[in-house]
């Protein structure tokens, strides 16, 4: 029989992520935001705020913050952001936020060489490889339906912190090598996913896994013993579906 790992509750680090995705179903339709959105903005402006949240809320015209030299932390999720060239002045930003957004092409990420955070899952980018030239990145959030290839971080030996939250079920955690930076890493759904090459990690210190209902297998069980028995912190918990 499989084993369920028992596990207190995940790190409040997964948690907006996860529930605020998985809640969108209970929702009903929402109304145009971007008013909202517009008072935020110059709200900001008057304060000059160095964190611009608009989450949730949205712009009719993303390239009125381009000249915003006071915002260091930018947060668009949940919204129809697109194009990173309309933020490509704002090389200021040490937080990006933009999971769920509708981001295709990360090559403006270039034009942001100071971030330390970035959060663009959900966003089904034709290509996560730009990330890679983020050297100062120390948390990065990942993940969709159809995300499947890690080699991107495999030299991002300054990365800390790899939130992945959803993957395909093929996803290799082998290709992220030997990475020497990580120190913690955190999946969402990782019933699917063989979690040996976490072992090749020299300096991890905690690992958060969930599942959606379905135990870990013995090779799973057994990887999440040798990662404890070498002083890692493992949590593991299973994720119930929300209730509306």
């Amino acid at each position: 029989m499989p084993l369920r790992l028992p596990s207190p509750v995940l790190p409040r680090f997964i948690l907006p992520a996860v529930a605020a995705a998985a809640l969108v179903a209970c929702q009903p339709d929402a109304p145009d935001f971007t008013v909202n959105g517009q008072e935020a903005l110059d709200t900001c402006v008057a304060q000059a705020c160095e964190t611009l949240m608009l989450d949730g809320l949205g712009l009719r015209d993303y390239s009125q913050i381009n000249g915003l030299s006071h915002v260091t932390s930018l947060m668009v999720s949940y919204t129809d952001f697109s194009d990173l060239s309309a933020i490509a002045d704002m090389a200021q930003l040490r937080e990006l936020h933009m999971a769920s957004a509708q981001v295709r092409d990360l090559s403006g990420l270039a034009a942001l060489p100071n971030l330390e955070l970035l959060h663009v899952q959900f966003n089904e980018p034709t290509s996560h490889a730009p990330i890679a030239g983020l050297s100062g990145l120390r948390e990065l959030a990942v993940g969709g339906p159809d995300f499947n290839d890690l080699s991107f971080a495999a030299n991002m030996h300054g990365l800390e912190r790899l939130l992945i939250t959803s993957s395909a079920p093929d996803l290799d955690l082998s290709t992220l090598g030997a990475n020497r930076g990580l120190r913690t890493v955190e999946m969402h759904g990782a019933d699917t996913l063989e979690l040996a090459p976490l072992l090749a990690l020299p300096n991890l210190r905690q690992v958060s896994l969930s599942y959606n209902g379905q135990a870990f297998g013995p090779a799973q069980t057994q990887a999440v013993l040798q990662l404890r028995a070498r002083g890692v912190i493992v949590d593991v918990e299973e994720i119930l579906p929300p209730v509306c």
